[in-house]
């Protein structure tokens, strides 16, 4: 069984690191300057800048498996089956397209998509839609079902720096063997050849008809995290 692969930004990672660092001691000196209570009222402000930098700049990630590609975005975490995957691109950070989903076979609890009709949903500044086989009202023409474009926030796009430079960074050689998570940091392009190498490797012959459907959930603790630092800042 081949490792699992988790795909994060390590520069966003150690920069909020960083900012954390800055932020404690920041804290610290206010505590010696103004009293251990002012320096309790300003942590909740400090604490909800912190996670603020932490959901742009190191939360999002991306895991592949045997199972598939789970796109872990600061909303929502997405479950996309090998067998349902239809391309990826990496043009403007990773863009992963699905197959069509039918009526029988839509994601379940997603505020993203429909069994008939069209719907958009926007996430974070990126777009994830979804138009079921439904007919256009008031036409009686029928409408071919989309899949789902789902942009991942884990892999940036490269940089006019790096576009300059040219450097390509060598994608890691994956084991047939293993259970630990590999983790890496790679910009888009990279990314995406990476999980279409991955498909390959893993896809094992599977087919749309008996994959598992689309799945997208809400990121509940990023979400429930947010809120508490929002209340407790208010209250402040």
């Amino acid at each position: 069984m081949r490792p699992p692969v988790v795909i994060t930004s390590r520069s966003g990672r150690i920069g909020t690191a960083a900012l954390a660092v800055a932020a404690l001691a920041l804290l610290v000196w206010d505590a010696t300057r103004a009293g251990l209570l002012q320096a309790l009222v300003n942590a909740p402000f400090v604490a909800l800048f912190v996670w603020c930098a932490w959901i742009f700049w190191g939360l999002a990630s991306i895991r592949i498996d045997n199972d598939g590609v789970h796109v872990i975005n600061q909303l929502r975490i997405w479950d996309v089956p090998w067998a349902q995957l239809k391309t990826v691109t990496g043009r403007w950070g990773v863009t992963l397209t699905t197959l069509p989903q039918d009526s029988s076979r839509a994601p379940e609890n997603s505020e993203a998509s429909e069994t008939t009709g069209a719907d958009e949903s926007t996430e974070m500044g990126g777009t994830s839609e979804s138009t079921g086989a439904g007919g256009t009202p008031g036409t009686g023409e029928t409408r071919p079902a989309r899949g789902h474009s789902i942009r991942a926030w884990a892999a940036p796009a490269k940089g006019t720096a790096g576009k300059i430079i040219g450097t390509d960074r060598e994608l890691p050689i994956i084991p047939d063997q293993g259970h630990e998570p590999i983790r890496i940091s790679l910009d888009a392009f990279a990314a995406a050849r990476l999980i279409e190498i991955e498909q390959i490797q893993r896809r094992a012959g599977a087919t749309p008809s008996d994959a598992a459907p689309v799945r997208v959930r809400v990121n509940w603790p990023t979400v429930i995290i947010s809120a508490v630092l929002v209340t407790l800042a208010v209250l402040s």
